[in-house]
C-alpha cells in the first residue's frame, strides 16, 4: 500500500482505515514515552474507529509537532486535522525514525 492508495480522513470518517490511523497514533505515543523522547502527540488514543473531534486535535497536534520536530528535507504538513497524503508520509515517517 501506497500513500496514494490511502484514503483521505476527515471529521465524520468510520471504519477500518480509522482503526488503522488510531493504531498507528498510540504507537507514535507510547513510542515516545518509552523511549524518553518527548512524543509527537501528548494524549492516548482511544480505538473506537471513529473520527471524531478528539481524533481531529490529536492529528492536528501531530501535524504541529511533526512540522516542528522533522523540519527537513520535507516541506511542512498542512495543520487542519485532515489525514491525507503529506500527513499519512508524516505518519510513516514517525513509526520508523521512532522504532529503528
Amino acid at each position: 500500500m501506497t500513500v496514494s492508495t490511502m484514503p483521505v480522513l476527515k471529521e465524520g470518517d468510520s471504519g477500518d482505515s480509522v482503526r488503522f490511523l488510531e493504531q498507528l497514533l498510540s504507537s507514535i505515543y507510547w513510542f515516545g514515552l518509552q523511549q524518553g523522547r518527548p512524543s509527537l502527540i501528548t494524549s492516548n488514543v482511544i480505538f473506537d474507529a471513529q473520527y471524531d473531534n478528539q481524533t481531529k486535535q490529536i492529528v492536528a497536534e501531530f501535524q504541529q509537532n511533526y512540522n516542528a520536530t522533522f523540519p527537513f528535507p520535507s516541506p511542512d504538513i498542512t495543520v487542519d486535522g485532515v489525514v491525507g497524503p503529506q500527513t499519512w508520509k508524516a505518519l510513516g515517517d514517525a513509526i520508523f525514525k521512532y522504532t529503528y
